[in-house]
């Protein structure tokens, strides 16, 4: 749903999660009615850690793969496939990875490697650089110049 204010207001397929035990493959799409205002026409900037995760993830690499956003920070964790814990004994368990993520743009996802910001900063000055980026249009518009042309 986060995408869906982002990406645009037709309906667009984001990824796809294949699901191995059962061979079935899981279309998510933005959501065609939300319950505010879509932002499409404006810099979207997600900011990152390398404590930053799974959902978090999937959100930061869906809308770079779409451009739509500019992430800023670290390279994250890398947990693109969903997994199942399994019962070892009453005080081990495995965790296993039952399904992959694959992004329609990318074909691929971040697991393992996670998701490489456009500008690597520290986290903590994540913020001050997304700031800076929207106070002065000229930093912006060269990175996003700049980020449009890797983009080809």
């Amino acid at each position: 749903m986060w995408c869906s204010y982002f990406v645009g207001y037709d309906q667009v397929h984001l990824t796809d999660i294949y699901d191995r035990p059962t061979g079935v493959t899981r279309q998510d799409w933005t959501t065609a009615h939300l319950p505010a205002p879509r932002c499409t026409d404006r810099p979207v900037y997600v900011l990152t850690s390398s404590a930053t995760f799974s959902g978090g993830e999937d959100v930061a690499y869906t809308l770079q793969a779409h451009g739509r956003a500019v992430v800023i920070g670290e390279t994250t964790r890398g947990g693109a496939h969903p997994t199942v814990r399994h019962a070892v004994t009453a005080h081990v368990q495995v965790t296993v990875p039952s399904a992959r993520t694959v992004n329609t743009v990318t074909g691929t996802n971040w697991e393992g490697v996670g998701v490489l910001p456009d500008v690597p900063v520290p986290a903590d000055r994540a913020l001050d650089m997304a700031l800076d980026m929207v106070l002065d249009p000229a930093l912006g518009k060269a990175l996003g110049t700049a980020l449009a042309a890797d983009r080809r």
